[in-house]
């Protein structure tokens, strides 16, 4: 029986890494970079998406829009308030809004929040 070739490392293999594009602060402390799928194997995809970070005891600002967007939190806890209402996240945290609903997340459990978006048309609501 011959062993099996397990292939070796290719560093073009990581073509599938989408990279961001520069971070920038926004005047309420919180960085965002958005992912650069232009420069990714996924060129065309149907969604955008970010990495923002909020500082410990800092809050983004309310955000409302026309799109659909989901956040995934990544790293610390804190409030997110949608429409008035608010609730706990934590890491693993996956929430949706709907176009126009008012969002705003706030890092108020004493560490960074990281959170993860991913948003598209609303056509489809």
């Amino acid at each position: 029986m011959t062993a099996r070739q397990v292939p070796r490392f290719q560093p073009e293999a990581l073509g599938a890494l989408v990279p961001f594009g520069p971070t920038e602060v926004e005047p309420d402390g919180v960085t965002v970079a958005e992912a650069d799928f232009a420069r990714s194997v996924f060129p065309h995809v149907p969604f955008k998406a970010a990495r923002f970070t909020v500082p410990p005891g800092g809050t983004s600002s309310p955000d409302q829009h026309a799109v659909q967007e989901i956040w995934v939190v990544h790293a610390g806890s804190g409030t997110l308030e949608v429409d008035g209402e608010r609730s706990l996240v934590e890491p693993g945290s996956l929430v949706g809004f709907a176009s126009q609903s008012v969002h705003e997340i706030f890092a108020d459990q004493g560490e960074e929040l990281v959170i993860y978006s991913f948003w598209w048309s609303a056509t489809d609501e």
